[in-house]
Protein backbone atom coordinates (compact mmCIF):
# COMPACT_ATOMS: atom_id res chain seq x y z
CA UNK A 1 0.00 0.00 0.00
CA UNK A 2 1.38 3.49 -0.84
CA UNK A 3 2.58 5.65 2.00
CA UNK A 4 0.15 8.26 3.28
CA UNK A 5 0.94 11.90 2.37
CA UNK A 6 2.90 13.70 5.05
CA UNK A 7 1.19 16.23 7.28
CA UNK A 8 3.18 19.26 8.27
CA UNK A 9 1.77 22.00 10.43
CA UNK A 10 4.27 24.51 9.09
CA UNK A 11 3.22 24.15 5.46
CA UNK A 12 6.72 23.50 4.15
CA UNK A 13 7.68 21.06 1.40
CA UNK A 14 5.31 18.12 1.46
CA UNK A 15 5.40 14.51 0.34
CA UNK A 16 3.75 14.03 -3.08
CA UNK A 17 0.63 11.93 -3.35
CA UNK A 18 1.10 8.27 -4.36
CA UNK A 19 1.67 7.81 -8.06
CA UNK A 20 3.32 11.17 -8.63
CA UNK A 21 6.89 10.29 -7.76
CA UNK A 22 9.73 10.57 -10.29
CA UNK A 23 11.63 7.32 -10.78
CA UNK A 24 15.31 7.84 -11.44
CA UNK A 25 16.92 11.22 -12.00
CA UNK A 26 15.44 14.66 -12.59
CA UNK A 27 16.17 15.25 -16.26
CA UNK A 28 13.20 16.94 -18.01
CA UNK A 29 14.03 15.22 -21.33
CA UNK A 30 13.44 11.62 -22.40
CA UNK A 31 14.61 10.13 -25.70
CA UNK A 32 13.44 6.76 -27.02
CA UNK A 33 14.01 5.20 -30.41
CA UNK A 34 14.73 2.02 -32.34
CA UNK A 35 18.46 1.35 -32.33
CA UNK A 36 20.56 -1.05 -34.37
CA UNK A 37 21.39 -4.22 -32.45
CA UNK A 38 22.75 -7.74 -32.75
CA UNK A 39 19.37 -9.22 -31.86
CA UNK A 40 18.71 -12.71 -33.25
CA UNK A 41 15.14 -14.09 -33.37
CA UNK A 42 14.47 -17.58 -31.95
CA UNK A 43 15.41 -20.27 -34.45
CA UNK A 44 12.21 -22.28 -33.82
CA UNK A 45 9.70 -19.45 -33.71
CA UNK A 46 6.96 -19.43 -31.04
CA UNK A 47 6.88 -22.37 -28.65
CA UNK A 48 3.70 -24.46 -28.26
CA UNK A 49 1.51 -24.00 -25.21
CA UNK A 50 -0.51 -26.86 -23.60
CA UNK A 51 -3.42 -26.54 -21.20
CA UNK A 52 -4.46 -29.41 -18.89
CA UNK A 53 -7.55 -29.48 -16.69
CA UNK A 54 -7.28 -30.93 -13.19
CA UNK A 55 -10.09 -33.45 -13.75
CA UNK A 56 -9.15 -34.86 -17.12
CA UNK A 57 -6.64 -34.34 -19.84
CA UNK A 58 -7.60 -32.44 -22.97
CA UNK A 59 -5.75 -32.05 -26.24
CA UNK A 60 -3.10 -29.35 -26.02
CA UNK A 61 -4.01 -25.90 -27.26
CA UNK A 62 -1.27 -24.91 -29.65
CA UNK A 63 -0.38 -21.32 -30.45
CA UNK A 64 1.79 -21.43 -33.53
CA UNK A 65 3.57 -18.74 -35.47
CA UNK A 66 5.89 -18.74 -38.41
CA UNK A 67 9.44 -18.24 -37.15
CA UNK A 68 10.97 -14.83 -37.71
CA UNK A 69 13.52 -14.82 -40.52
CA UNK A 70 17.10 -15.11 -39.42
CA UNK A 71 19.26 -12.04 -39.75
CA UNK A 72 21.73 -14.01 -41.86
CA UNK A 73 18.99 -14.87 -44.37
CA UNK A 74 17.84 -11.27 -44.59
CA UNK A 75 21.40 -10.01 -44.90
CA UNK A 76 21.93 -12.37 -47.84
CA UNK A 77 19.11 -10.61 -49.65
CA UNK A 78 19.97 -7.05 -48.63
CA UNK A 79 22.23 -5.48 -46.05
CA UNK A 80 20.51 -4.48 -42.84
CA UNK A 81 20.02 -5.24 -39.17
CA UNK A 82 17.48 -5.80 -36.44
CA UNK A 83 16.43 -2.71 -34.47
CA UNK A 84 15.19 -2.85 -30.86
CA UNK A 85 13.46 -0.11 -28.89
CA UNK A 86 15.62 1.61 -26.28
CA UNK A 87 15.31 4.66 -24.02
CA UNK A 88 18.25 6.73 -22.82
CA UNK A 89 18.70 8.11 -19.32
CA UNK A 90 17.70 6.68 -15.94
CA UNK A 91 14.14 6.08 -14.88
CA UNK A 92 12.53 5.29 -18.24
CA UNK A 93 10.56 2.27 -19.32
CA UNK A 94 12.78 0.54 -21.81
CA UNK A 95 9.94 -0.48 -24.10
CA UNK A 96 11.26 -4.01 -24.58
CA UNK A 97 7.71 -5.21 -25.17
CA UNK A 98 7.82 -3.49 -28.57
CA UNK A 99 8.72 -6.07 -31.18
CA UNK A 100 12.12 -5.82 -32.88
CA UNK A 101 11.97 -4.74 -36.52
CA UNK A 102 14.28 -5.51 -39.44
CA UNK A 103 15.46 -2.53 -41.50
CA UNK A 104 17.71 -2.71 -44.56
CA UNK A 105 20.65 -0.37 -44.73
CA UNK A 106 19.66 3.05 -46.03
CA UNK A 107 15.90 2.67 -46.28
CA UNK A 108 12.87 1.08 -44.68
CA UNK A 109 11.44 -1.93 -46.55
CA UNK A 110 8.11 -1.52 -48.32
CA UNK A 111 5.22 -2.41 -46.05
CA UNK A 112 7.34 -2.33 -42.90
CA UNK A 113 5.16 -2.11 -39.78
CA UNK A 114 6.65 1.15 -38.53
CA UNK A 115 4.74 3.20 -35.96
CA UNK A 116 2.58 6.04 -37.25
CA UNK A 117 3.25 9.62 -36.00
CA UNK A 118 0.28 9.24 -33.65
CA UNK A 119 1.67 5.97 -32.26
CA UNK A 120 5.09 7.56 -31.78
CA UNK A 121 3.38 10.50 -30.06
CA UNK A 122 1.71 8.11 -27.63
CA UNK A 123 5.03 6.42 -26.94
CA UNK A 124 6.61 9.82 -26.28
CA UNK A 125 3.76 10.78 -23.95
CA UNK A 126 4.25 7.65 -21.85
CA UNK A 127 7.92 8.62 -21.41
CA UNK A 128 7.13 12.08 -19.98
CA UNK A 129 8.45 12.44 -16.44
CA UNK A 130 6.44 15.14 -14.69
CA UNK A 131 7.82 16.36 -11.34
CA UNK A 132 5.63 16.31 -8.26
CA UNK A 133 4.88 19.80 -6.92
CA UNK A 134 6.48 20.92 -3.65
CA UNK A 135 4.20 23.09 -1.53
CA UNK A 136 5.51 26.26 0.11
CA UNK A 137 3.56 28.78 2.19
CA UNK A 138 3.91 31.84 4.40
CA UNK A 139 3.61 32.16 7.37
CA UNK A 140 6.09 29.31 7.60
CA UNK A 141 4.64 28.01 10.87
CA UNK A 142 1.06 28.22 12.04
CA UNK A 143 -1.24 30.20 9.79
CA UNK A 144 -3.43 32.89 11.36
CA UNK A 145 -7.11 33.65 10.94
CA UNK A 146 -7.65 36.84 8.85
CA UNK A 147 -3.93 37.08 7.98
CA UNK A 148 -3.18 36.45 4.26
CA UNK A 149 -1.47 33.13 3.55
CA UNK A 150 0.87 33.08 0.56
CA UNK A 151 0.83 29.90 -1.51
CA UNK A 152 3.43 28.86 -4.06
CA UNK A 153 5.27 25.88 -5.54
CA UNK A 154 9.00 25.32 -5.52
CA UNK A 155 10.35 26.42 -8.91
CA UNK A 156 12.09 23.07 -9.38
CA UNK A 157 8.67 21.45 -9.85
CA UNK A 158 7.52 23.97 -12.45
CA UNK A 159 8.63 24.12 -16.07
CA UNK A 160 8.27 22.47 -19.46
CA UNK A 161 9.09 18.78 -19.82
CA UNK A 162 9.51 16.86 -23.08
CA UNK A 163 10.12 13.37 -24.41
CA UNK A 164 10.94 12.05 -27.90
CA UNK A 165 10.16 8.71 -29.54
CA UNK A 166 11.69 7.77 -32.89
CA UNK A 167 12.26 5.16 -35.53
CA UNK A 168 14.98 5.55 -38.17
CA UNK A 169 14.19 8.70 -40.12
CA UNK A 170 11.12 9.74 -38.09
CA UNK A 171 10.82 11.28 -34.62
CA UNK A 172 7.96 12.77 -32.61
CA UNK A 173 8.26 14.91 -29.49
CA UNK A 174 5.67 15.30 -26.74
CA UNK A 175 5.82 18.49 -24.65
CA UNK A 176 4.11 19.01 -21.28
CA UNK A 177 3.66 22.60 -20.06
CA UNK A 178 2.21 23.50 -16.62
CA UNK A 179 -0.69 25.91 -17.07
CA UNK A 180 -2.41 26.26 -13.68
CA UNK A 181 -2.53 25.07 -10.07
CA UNK A 182 -5.71 24.13 -8.21
CA UNK A 183 -5.46 24.49 -4.43
CA UNK A 184 -7.83 22.83 -1.97
CA UNK A 185 -7.26 24.82 1.22
CA UNK A 186 -8.95 22.38 3.60
CA UNK A 187 -11.51 24.82 5.01
CA UNK A 188 -14.00 24.24 2.20
CA UNK A 189 -12.54 26.82 -0.17
CA UNK A 190 -10.57 26.38 -3.40
CA UNK A 191 -8.07 28.63 -5.17
CA UNK A 192 -6.97 28.44 -8.81
CA UNK A 193 -3.69 30.13 -9.78
CA UNK A 194 -2.44 30.63 -13.34
CA UNK A 195 1.18 30.14 -12.28
CA UNK A 196 3.29 28.63 -9.49
CA UNK A 197 2.73 31.61 -7.19
CA UNK A 198 5.11 34.23 -5.81
CA UNK A 199 7.50 33.28 -2.97
CA UNK A 200 7.27 35.46 0.14
CA UNK A 201 10.49 37.41 0.61
CA UNK A 202 12.15 37.50 4.01
CA UNK A 203 11.43 40.79 5.74
CA UNK A 204 8.33 41.42 3.64
CA UNK A 205 5.03 42.81 4.94
CA UNK A 206 3.29 39.83 6.55
CA UNK A 207 -0.08 41.60 6.37
CA UNK A 208 0.11 42.01 2.59
CA UNK A 209 -1.66 39.53 0.33
CA UNK A 210 0.15 37.53 -2.36
CA UNK A 211 0.00 39.27 -5.74
CA UNK A 212 -1.08 36.14 -7.59
CA UNK A 213 -1.74 33.10 -5.37
CA UNK A 214 -2.96 33.13 -1.80
CA UNK A 215 -5.79 32.50 0.63
CA UNK A 216 -7.11 34.06 3.81
CA UNK A 217 -8.50 31.68 6.41
CA UNK A 218 -11.64 32.90 8.21
CA UNK A 219 -11.72 30.24 10.91
CA UNK A 220 -9.22 28.20 12.87
CA UNK A 221 -8.43 24.53 12.36
CA UNK A 222 -9.11 23.73 16.04
CA UNK A 223 -12.12 21.54 15.20
CA UNK A 224 -10.50 19.81 12.18
CA UNK A 225 -8.93 16.34 12.43
CA UNK A 226 -5.54 16.64 14.17
CA UNK A 227 -6.38 20.37 14.42
CA UNK A 228 -5.03 20.85 10.90
CA UNK A 229 -6.57 21.61 7.50
CA UNK A 230 -5.59 19.14 4.73
CA UNK A 231 -4.20 21.11 1.78
CA UNK A 232 -3.74 19.80 -1.76
CA UNK A 233 -2.06 21.41 -4.77
CA UNK A 234 -2.83 19.93 -8.21
CA UNK A 235 -0.86 21.06 -11.27
CA UNK A 236 -2.60 20.86 -14.64
CA UNK A 237 -0.30 20.14 -17.59
CA UNK A 238 -1.09 20.88 -21.23
CA UNK A 239 0.40 18.13 -23.45
CA UNK A 240 1.07 18.63 -27.16
CA UNK A 241 3.07 16.68 -29.72
CA UNK A 242 4.64 17.35 -33.10
CA UNK A 243 6.83 15.60 -35.65
CA UNK A 244 6.77 13.73 -38.97
CA UNK A 245 4.74 16.56 -40.49
CA UNK A 246 1.90 16.18 -37.97
CA UNK A 247 0.88 17.57 -34.58
CA UNK A 248 -1.80 17.17 -31.98
CA UNK A 249 -2.90 17.55 -28.37
CA UNK A 250 -3.39 14.99 -25.60
CA UNK A 251 -5.80 15.32 -22.67
CA UNK A 252 -4.30 17.26 -19.77
CA UNK A 253 -2.16 15.45 -17.20
CA UNK A 254 -2.05 16.30 -13.50
CA UNK A 255 0.39 15.95 -10.62
CA UNK A 256 -0.44 16.55 -6.96
CA UNK A 257 1.05 17.02 -3.52
CA UNK A 258 -0.46 17.32 -0.05
CA UNK A 259 0.33 19.15 3.19
CA UNK A 260 -1.52 20.13 6.37
CA UNK A 261 -1.85 23.66 7.79
CA UNK A 262 -2.55 24.53 11.40
CA UNK A 263 -4.58 27.76 11.54
CA UNK A 264 -4.78 29.63 14.84
CA UNK A 265 -6.91 32.52 16.09
CA UNK A 266 -5.13 35.83 16.55
CA UNK A 267 -4.86 36.55 20.26
CA UNK A 268 -5.48 40.23 20.97
CA UNK A 269 -3.63 41.87 23.87
CA UNK A 270 -5.22 44.75 25.79
CA UNK A 271 -4.67 46.92 28.86
CA UNK A 272 -7.18 48.36 31.26
CA UNK A 273 -7.24 50.91 34.04
CA UNK A 274 -8.35 50.10 37.53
Amino acid sequence: MPDEPSRKGGGGKATPLPGDRIVGGNSPVANCSYVRSNFQPPANGVQTVAFRRAARAVPPVVLASAPLPRASDLAAQQGGAWYVYRCTGPGFRDGLYRAPIWLPDGAAPAGAALPSPQELAEQARTQLRLPSPHIEANPAGDKLVSLPTWLWLDRGSWGTRQATAAVPGVSVTAVATPKSVSWSTGDGDAVTCSGPGTPFEAGGDASAASPDCGHTYRRSSATAPDQQFPVTATVHWKVTWSGAGASGTFPDLTTSAAAAFRVAEVQALGTGRR
